[in-house]
């Protein structure tokens, strides 16, 4: 097989568009994903120059071609046009232009091309230095050969990734599902047949309430707003015997975070973990080593152990987690903190749950930036379990929960092979330019 240069296949083609059109522009994409139609932007007429460019031509950026910005103009985009900075080639009929595509796409090769990307301030690859670099040119019979057991592989590929994000779809749905029916008391029905004597969640509020009216009259609670009334139209389902509807709020005491401030580098340190939007996901609260010194917790504020952390500003609104030791938080967090024992899992899946989420967002300001204030998150309806009935909950949840993990692994592991497959047949049919 010989070995040959992208110069001795590929000629620069660059026939100035008659009549540029913002209507008949391409972009390639990144990650080898190929040449598109690029979205209708404003730009200003006569800044940029443009060139026309033809079905079968490869392309790329500048900039990214180490990114897996290439391809091959497909024929719906013949005539379209691009600007310098994603040249365009005629290739060579010793090549077929999808042997190119493989070429580049073989082992992640485009990756290795940022070696001969060049410039200070912005690097770009110039079509000179990526002249010289050499590929393997067979004949076109064992081309052809190769490509159309490439394109059955990549076919086979496809069908694979499609069904895969479908089992990922459906794997979240299952999820969602899980904790709707937990939240509704279908998950333990036959716990509850088998202990009919539990004390109600009517006496965890109780309680709850006098503990905070013992702490309000020491004063070492602020007085809050009462929390409005549940009316019969708010409650979206029936919930079981000896369960309670109540305010979120009516669980304990709510904070919202605050920062404090920056200017002064004696608030920052290592006495007590900050909490941010970016630590709260699925899987729970990362703890980073820099946080607050004692001076910046007493401009802050402090969220005891056990407490419900939800981010209530912004794009991530909704992310829920509770912590597992003292923390603060910035002012994009609001927390509850318990007044008496209540199963902090059991009100995080609650919190989770499609009915609150949906409920989170239908009282969310939105605009600019999503917004729900403290007042308005702790009045939100909520499912009450009695305490046992809350651990029985969340052993079962958890246990489902554990099952789809082991098969997110086993998703994650199938796509990866996949992806693995295609490219070991890559590897070895480019053996010769490796």
């Amino acid at each position: 097989m010989k070995l040959k240069t992208l110069g001795d296949i590929l000629v620069e083609s660059a026939i100035p568009a008659d009549n540029p059109s913002a209507e008949r522009r391409i972009r390639v994409r990144l990650n080898a994903e190929g040449v598109e139609k690029r979205p209708l932007l404003s730009e200003t007429e006569g800044a940029t120059r443009y060139f026309s460019r033809y079905a079968g031509q490869f392309i790329y950026g500048k900039q990214n071609l180490h990114k897996g910005a290439f391809g091959i103009i497909p024929s719906e985009l013949d005539g379209f046009e691009s600007s310098s900075d994603l040249p365009a080639f005629d290739v060579s009929d010793q090549c077929r232009p999808k042997w190119l595509e493989y070429f580049f796409k073989q082992g992640n090769y485009y990756k290795s091309l940022v070696s001969i990307a060049r410039g200070a301030a912005t690097k770009r690859i110039q079509p000179n230095e990526l002249f010289k670099v050499k590929l393997p040119i067979p004949t076109l019979k064992i081309q052809d050969e190769i490509i159309a057991q490439m394109d059955s592989y990549a076919s086979t590929q496809s069908d694979l990734q499609n069904e895969i994000t479908h089992q990922q779809s459906l794997l979240a749905k299952l999820k969602q599902a899980i904790l709707q029916e937990a939240i509704q008391g279908k998950l333990t029905e036959d716990w509850r047949a088998a202990h009919p004597d539990v004390e109600p969640a009517s006496q965890i509020l109780k309680r709850i309430q006098a503990e905070k009216a013992r702490l309000i009259a020491e004063k070492k609670l602020r007085p809050e707003k009462p929390l409005p009334k549940i009316t019969p139209a708010e409650i979206p389902f029936e919930i079981p015997k000896g369960w309670e509807w109540c305010s979120l709020g009516s669980l304990g005491y709510t904070q919202t975070g605050t920062t404090p401030d920056t200017t002064v580098p004696e608030n920052f340190g290592n006495f007590i973990p900050f909490i941010k939007p970016a630590d709260i996901d699925d899987v729970g609260i990362t703890y980073e080593e820099k946080g607050l010194t004692e001076r910046g917790l007493s401009e802050g504020r402090l969220i005891e152990p056990d407490s419900i952390m939800m981010v209530c500003i912004g794009s991530s609104t909704g992310k829920v987690a509770v912590n597992d030791r003292p923390v603060s938080c910035n002012q994009q967090i609001n927390a509850i903190t318990f007044l008496d024992e209540v199963h902090e899992r059991c009100v995080e899946f609650i919190l989770k749950s499609p009915y609150f989420q949906t409920a989170l967002w239908a009282a969310t300001k939105t605009g600019i930036t999503p917004i729900i204030n403290k007042s308005k998150w702790a009045g939100i309806a909520i499912p009450l379990p009695p305490l046992a009935e809350q651990s029985a909950i969340v052993e079962r949840v958890e246990a489902l929960m554990e099952h789809c993990r082991a098969l997110e692994v086993e998703i994650v592991h199938a796509r990866t092979h996949a992806a693995h497959l295609l490219q070991a047949v890559l590897k070895e049919a480019f053996a010769p330019a490796t």
